[in-house]
């Protein structure tokens, strides 16, 4: 019942914002009426809504697009921007090492997956995909990519709210340990886990940086334990960190 009661409500949230779009002057509360027909007390709470929460703005008692909606289209930009530029080297990448690339952006506590490029060499499948999400940053490379390069506010929240949780015998689930870790790939700019998130499973991952020197990605390469392993870690390492180098470089940050 009340998803029902939700969905003509959302509905009209978004009449409301696509209208005011098309008009860079805005609308008063009686055009938005009498164009969307709908019911003034129904309108009246869903304007309040939207203006509270920055969706809308009110200039001269007339309805404007929010700044809200300025930065959602930034981030959605941003993102495009990224993939574009990076995929070109993520197709070098695939066809260097043979094994599935990925990248991916820290969103809401997770890694989304945003662009990925798979290999199909490889006898084992992956399961995630483009809009996948890593939400137990811990047990693979690009999560722990991005607990050590995000700032330190926002990956120590990340520490202290979520458990460490044990997906594999391989998953490390000591603080300390992990912390160690971290502080090696902070430095070292490469990340691994060999079957930390999934039997099988190794991944090797490295940072990618935006014009001001902030994390911003993590790229990596993701592929069968017997073919990715600690005895060519270091191959394999060198190789994805070259690429976000060179991902990197394209967004501005030169000093890799």
């Amino acid at each position: 019942m009340q998803n029902k009661s939700l969905a003509p409500a959302l509905e009209r949230g978004i009449d409301i914002i696509e209208l005011i779009e098309t008009n860079r002057d805005g609308f008063s509360f009686s055009e938005i009426y009498n164009k969307l027909k709908i019911p003034k007390p129904s309108l009246i709470r869903l304007l309040n809504i939207l203006q509270k929460r920055k969706y809308l703005r009110v200039e001269n008692k007339r309805y404007k697009l929010g700044l809200k909606l300025l930065s959602l289209g930034s981030a959605v930009h941003s993102s495009l921007n990224l993939r574009e530029i990076a995929r070109p080297f993520m197709e070098e990448l695939l066809l260097k090492v043979n094994e599935t690339v990925e990248l991916e952006i820290f969103d809401e506590d997770s890694l989304l997956i945003i662009e990925k490029l798979e290999s199909f060499d490889s006898p084992i499948r992956l399961f995630s995909k483009i809009g996948s999400r890593f939400t137990n940053l811990h047990v693979n490379a690009p999560g722990k990519v991005a607990l050590a390069f995000l700032p330190e506010e926002i990956s120590s929240k990340y520490l202290n709210t979520h458990n460490l949780v044990k997906q594999t015998p391989y998953t490390i689930t000591d603080i300390n340990k992990l912390k160690k870790e971290l502080a090696k790939i902070k430095k070292e700019k490469v990340a691994f886990d060999f079957q930390e998130g999934r039997l099988e499973v190794s991944r090797v991952s490295s940072p990618i940086f935006n014009h001001n020197g902030e994390f911003c990605a993590a790229i990596n390469i993701a592929g069968p334990y017997f073919r990715i392993n600690q005895k060519n870690k270091s191959k394999f390492g060198n190789i994805v960190k070259e690429f976000a180098s060179k991902i990197s470089k394209e967004l501005g940050y030169e000093k890799y």
